[in-house]
């Protein structure tokens, strides 16, 4: 009523009419009825009156009537009709003089306003941006952000959404809000708020301004920070590195599971008070395509927007400055969480190679000191939630940048400092810092991210480039974390131990933090006893865990039950990581979060099987019991343990001592996958019957009789149930597909057509990932058959051969994934069909010419090789080129392969059909044709398009050279000429320097045909030649001859 009252009494002093007076104060009557019920005015009536006042310059007069409307309209008691017309008389107002009752009163009508007539105020919205009232800059502020939540992205939007990014940036820049006091944290935050939602409405445009909003970024984390406030932006250039790498993917490449290593650095190993362990992308979830490490940077996305305190959680204040000083401090927060939001915001639009050249600004630059950089910000911020947020944003940073990383390097020259040598020094501090964080911090959501950050530097680092010692630095403090009583403390420390463990290339550093002995690590260690013996006495100086695990040991050994009797081996003292992980899984109150991390711990320790064998009794329980958790989420990360650990185990050769445990770890998982079998959905079901099929042929031999039938039984009748999803039975028929090859099986005719039948009910299944685990299982089941050819006792029957042969060259025409598997089992079962006595002809030459259709229009590489493969098996048999139309469409399609293919891989492949055709009448016309493309081939095997190719040149030309000598030996006295010419081109030089490279490289038993086709073509012709031929004989022997 104040207001009214105010309103009354300016009304009365105005200098106005009277007859506009007393419609002022009729208005007021109306509006302010007391009756209780809301009031429908037209806002034109009110645009007429802010106008009219406006324009005789009653500014206080206006104020109050601003503000005795907004309080109406917040507390609805008026309804406005055509509201935009009064918006708009508030825009043209705040154009000229804007002021705070204005924009206030304009913010309450636009909340008020139907968000689909928002977007029309927002061309003349968002260039309002120059207010000399810092109260009316902020209110203007929350309107642009209040009708950009609600646009729809269109051009025209877009434009003027550029036009409000350069505004607000040249403001920042010029420091037009330093003139406020009070208002420059909130305008700052405001702007900064802003200035996110419209990066990410306009990543394009914010990629051409990114040195400037990467300039706020850098100003703004340090607003606060020892009282600073007044703080002016500048454009930050990006450093000059970042121009030469190139693309940056996006995703980490996903290293694939494979027990190769290399050796460690050699050096001095620096002793430590702690252990460290840590896992790479060598374990990521590729199998599914979604990458696990996206879940690294999820889970506390919005630490600024929480609310509690921080670590100002000092003593109570009990004085008034103390309160005051804490609102400052509070606001200077908002401020630095704006501008981290902003940040984040870059990193989620921009590409990678963008932010790479601010390298040096958001992390260490080698110096602990230095700069306000992120993880400085993780680690000396006074709030937790800003000490949170920046250490997830250096998550997000950091994810996606291994190609980055890996040009880090700690040798380097002595008279100059590196790029290479820069980054890794940056990269060391940045894990000091990163271990000074895990020292210092108590609050858990700190941790979590903290432990998250250093979780995805450790799978982008090089360790093998880098100085050791560092690895000891941080692994102490994870591994107290995995004890914590915080769930997400410890599944995030445990994390970091899951990507350090995975990492493929082990250090003697690495190696020894996780337990794995030397002899088991498959490293040239030098120093690898001053390795263990510092690791030994980290181990020794942690009594607690010790002792723990005794009193743990005894009782496990008195209960162990194994179908073979053995017991499993005491865990080594250095194994800390395998006794924690084992300790939380044979637990009873673990939480099922700890636990489902564990296995990925253990999917991850698989990969270095060092770590694992001889444990195989406990894993084996413990995945056992992962199998019958009440969480899905835990039975199957279960399974997929079960999986990559078998896997493992499947691909070596055990130990004579190691025996029984193999057989032990199957035999009392068997009865287990049954049951979890039973009550599975379809995605564990899945995941079982994968692990199942990694068994290895060593296991699955030795299974006693029954426990063999009982398996075979349950997946077959797992792939013919049709009343099963397809995927679990396309899953269950790659196991078979697997045990198909087994030695016991592959001459079981019996058990290979059941699993053919099988895979042609499954074959044409709608769902693409059925056809390409269909595709595939035909192609091991074609191998199968082929591998039964001399035992002629047993023979598939003719019908079902031509029905597989049907449903292999309908799937030549499928996806890509479906056709690589689907030529070669065509491949293999036209050879099938070709030795049979009785084959069908007809059959033969429609599966061979959609062979050919492959190897000639499919753009993928490895249809082609695979392809090609199957052709070169096919054409030792004459029948092949009794169809005239097949050769001439084989050899020029061949020709154009081997000349101008990209892969090399295909090219070889390609050659290698040519070295298949065992007589001269075979190539008919075409002989000149693949002579001259032999010869152009082997030239442009010179010249690389792509370095990608260069692993697989030495084996395309020696191919090629194969091919040279096999046509010699071939040829016929009236094809010299011809080859003569073709060889006395430009490519003469090229051609004998490449040719003496490769016959002097490869092994001799590769090398003879290179040495002897020469004199044995001059030995075969030398009788019946022309003089023309002579001549022409005599150039080609010369040529091509191999002294010794």
């Amino acid at each position: 009523m104040d207001l009214r009252r105010d309103l009354l009494e300016a009304e009365s002093r105005a200098d106005q009419d009277e007859a506009e007076r007393q419609a002022h104060l009729q208005l007021v009557r109306e509006l302010d009825h007391g009756i209780g019920v809301p009031v429908g005015v037209a806002a034109d009536r009110l645009q007429q009156l802010v106008a009219g006042v406006r324009a005789r310059g009653h500014h206080d007069l206006l104020r109050l009537w601003q503000l005795w409307l907004n309080e109406l309209i917040s507390a609805r008691r008026i309804i406005l009709v055509r509201s935009h017309l009064l918006v708009e008389e508030l825009m043209a107002e705040t154009e000229s003089r804007p002021s705070a009752a204005a924009a206030s009163l304009m913010l309450t009508m636009l909340k008020a306003t139907p968000k689909e007539k928002l977007a029309g105020f927002w061309p003349r919205l968002s260039g309002l941006t120059q207010a000399k009232d810092m109260d009316a800059a902020l209110l203007l502020l929350q309107c642009q952000e209040l009708v950009l939540a609600e646009l729809e992205e269109s051009p025209e939007v877009g434009v003027h959404s550029q036009g409000l990014v350069n505004s607000l940036i040249n403001m920042h820049l010029e420091g037009c809000w330093l003139v406020a006091k009070e208002q420059l944290p909130l305008l700052l935050a405001q702007s900064l708020q802003l200035l996110q939602k419209l990066v990410t409405r306009q990543p394009d445009y914010a990629a051409q301004r990114v040195p400037e909003l990467m300039g706020l970024v850098q100003c703004y984390l340090q607003y606060g920070a020892e009282g600073e406030t007044q703080l002016k932006p500048r454009k930050l250039p990006p450093a000059q590195q970042s121009a030469a790498y190139g693309q940056e993917k996006e995703e980490e490449d996903q290293l694939p599971a494979q027990m190769a290593r290399s050796c460690g650095r050699k050096n001095k190993v620096r002793k430590m008070r702690s252990l460290a362990k840590q896992r790479s992308q060598a374990v990521s979830e590729h199998q599914e395509g979604n990458p696990r490490e996206r879940l690294l940077l999820m889970g506390n996305q919005d630490y600024g927007c929480l609310t509690g305190d921080s670590a100002e959680n000092g003593l109570p204040s009990d004085s008034d400055q103390h309160t005051e000083n804490k609102h400052h401090r509070q606001q200077a927060v908002k401020v630095r969480i704006s501008a981290l939001h902003l940040l984040s915001a870059l990193t989620n639009q921009l590409p990678r190679r963008s932010l790479y050249g601010y390298w040096h600004v958001l992390f260490p630059d080698g110096d602990a000191g230095g700069s306000r950089h992120l993880l400085l910000l993780g680690l000396k911020d006074t709030n937790s939630r800003c000490r949170a947020l920046a250490l997830q944003v250096g998550a997000q940073l950091l994810y996606g940048s291994k190609s980055f990383l890996s040009q880090a390097c700690s040798r380097g020259p002595s008279n100059f400092t590196p790029f290479a040598v820069s980054l890794a020094s940056s990269v060391l501090t940045a894990y000091r810092t990163l271990s000074a964080i895990l020292e210092r911090e108590y609050t858990p959501p700190v941790l979590t991210q903290c432990l998250k950050c250093l979780a995805v530097l450790v799978q982008a680092t090089p360790f093998d480039q880098l100085e050791m010692g560092f690895v000891y630095e941080f692994v102490g403090h994870v591994k107290k974390l995995t004890k914590s009583a915080d769930p997400p403390v410890a599944v995030s420390a445990l994390l970091v131990m899951e990507m350090l463990v995975g990492t493929s290339k082990l250090t003697p550093e690495i190696a020894s933090s996780v337990g794995l002995a030397p002899s088991q690590r498959n490293l040239q260690m030098k120093q690898a006893s001053t390795v263990e013996e510092t690791h030994q006495e980290l181990c020794d100086s942690d009594a607690e865990m010790e002792l723990e695990e005794e009193e743990e040991q005894q009782p496990a050994q008195k209960n162990v039950v194994n179908p073979t009797h053995t017991v499993s081996p005491s865990i080594p003292r250095n194994s800390w990581l395998l006794r924690q992980v084992l300790r939380f899984l044979e637990g009873m109150g673990t939480p099922s979060t700890v636990r489902l991390e564990c296995f990925q711990v253990l999917q991850a320790m698989a990969t270095h099987i060092g770590l694992l064998r001889g444990h195989q009794v406990r894993l084996s329980k413990v995945i056992s019991a992962g199998l019958r958790d009440p969480a899905i989420d835990v039975k199957l990360y279960a399974a997929r343990c079960l999986d990559s650990v078998g896997y493992q185990l499947g691909r070596l050769l055990p130990e004579p001592a190691e025996r029984e445990l193999q057989m032990s770890f199957w035999l009392l998982l068997l009865p287990a996958t049954y049951e979890a079998y039973d009550s599975a959905g379809f995605s564990l079901k899945c995941a079982l019957c994968d692990a199942l099929s990694n068994m290895g042929a060593f296991s699955f031999e030795r299974l006693p009789d029954g426990q063999r039938t009982a398996l075979l039984a349950f997946l077959s009748g797992c792939a013919s149930d049709d009343h099963e999803e397809p995927l679990v039975r396309g899953a269950a028929l790659r196991a078979m597909a697997v045990y198909v090859l087994h030695p016991s099986l592959r001459t079981d005719l019996g058990f290979v057509e059941n699993a053919a039948e099988l895979t042609l009910r499954i074959i044409g299944d709608s769902q693409l990932v059925v056809r390409i685990k269909a595709a595939w299982a035909l192609g091991n089941i074609s191998d199968a058959l082929v591998a039964g050819i001399p035992n002629q006792t047993e023979r598939i029957s003719a019908e079902l051969l031509e029905r597989l042969i049907q449903a292999a060259t309908k799937s030549c025409a499928d996806n890509d994934k479906v056709r690589a598997n689907a030529v070669r089992a065509l491949g293999n079962l036209l050879q099938i069909l070709q030795a049979q006595p009785l084959g069908n002809g007809e059959q033969m030459q429609v599966a061979m010419s959609k062979l050919l259709d492959c190897v000639k229009s499919s753009g993928n590489a490895k249809v082609k090789w695979n392809a090609c493969y199957a052709i070169g098996n096919l054409v030792k048999h004459r029948a092949f080129f009794t169809n005239n139309h097949l050769a001439g469409i084989l050899f020029p399609t061949l020709c154009q392969l081997v000349v101008q293919h990209a892969n090399f891989k295909v090219r070889t492949n390609a050659a290698g059909v040519l070295l298949q055709v065992e007589q001269r009448q075979d190539f008919s016309t075409h002989f000149p044709l693949v002579w001259r493309s032999l010869l152009d081939a082997l030239v442009r095997s010179n010249a690389l398009e792509s370095f990608e190719e260069y692993n697989h040149r030495d084996a395309l030309q020696q191919q090629l050279c194969l091919a040279i000598a096999h046509l010699l030996t071939l040829a016929r006295s009236s094809d010299l000429p011809m080859m003569r010419e073709y060889l006395e081109e430009d490519r003469l030089e090229e051609v004998r320097a490449t040719w003496r490279r490769v016959a002097f490289r490869i092994v001799p038993e590769q090398s003879a045909s290179l040495f002897t086709c020469s004199p044995l073509l001059e030995q075969r012709l030398q009788a019946e030649v022309s003089n023309q031929q002579r001549c022409a004989l005599a150039f080609i022997t010369s040529t091509l001859r191999l002294d010794p």
